[in-house]
């Protein structure tokens, strides 16, 4: 009976942090049922199928992949530790995400991104100021955060992508970041210490 409500609560846990109204979450086989319990079961990867019934159109969803693509980009020059390109690629990424979509209904029509494009100039004022590393990792943790919320909501298209999360104390924000491999490059940690704790978190599928 307790091993059945420890299962409960870890699927009720499961359901409402990594749970979304476009997804279906998938467990690993060995996730449930092995002993010692359910504490273990929560360093195993969940794997997450998005509907496509429930996301943006086909041809949205497209341009949220060359988006996330200049997310990436972002991401590998943080990896490198080089600073210029990473302000290049987050102002780029900004003004993609204004000029790209503006002829867009469905975003046009949508609350959280009409109050993104309201903002995006001093969005772009913030991360221009930002030239130190630091600063840019600082900033690029409110972009994953960003990021996370639109990408669950309008999608990728035919995409798999990693979620990945770092623990350790010693980086900026929540340390979590998008990834199209799985690879332990951590952009808050650089590349001499990326693999001291990068984790896949959740793996996303999106059709």
């Amino acid at each position: 009976m307790k091993k059945m409500k420890k299962i409960i609560l870890y699927l009720l846990f499961v359901i409402f942090f990594a749970g979304s109204a476009n997804s279906r979450i998938q467990y690993p086989a060995d996730s449930l049922g092995k002993s010692p319990g359910v504490f273990k079961n929560f360093q195993s990867e969940i794997v997450i199928s998005f509907d496509a019934s429930k996301l943006a159109p086909q041809n949205v969803r497209m341009v949220f992949n060359e988006l996330f693509k200049q997310y990436l980009a972002i991401k590998d020059a943080l990896v490198y530790n080089d600073p210029s390109n990473a302000l290049r690629n987050t102002l780029k990424l900004i003004d993609d995400m204004k000029s790209r979509t503006k002829d867009i209904d469905i975003l046009n029509k949508d609350d959280r991104w009409i109050f993104f494009i309201k903002n995006s100039d001093n969005i772009r004022k913030k991360a221009e100021s930002a030239t130190f590393i630091s600063d840019q990792r600082f900033l690029f943790n409110e972009i994953t955060n960003g990021m996370q919320g639109f990408l669950k909501q309008f999608g990728l298209y035919d995409k798999t992508i990693y979620f990945m999360q770092c623990e350790t104390g010693f980086q900026a924000g929540n340390a979590k970041w998008f990834s199209d491999a799985r690879d332990k490059k951590n952009p808050y940690l650089g590349v001499l210490k990326d693999t001291v704790c990068a984790k896949i978190k959740e793996i996303w599928k999106f059709p």
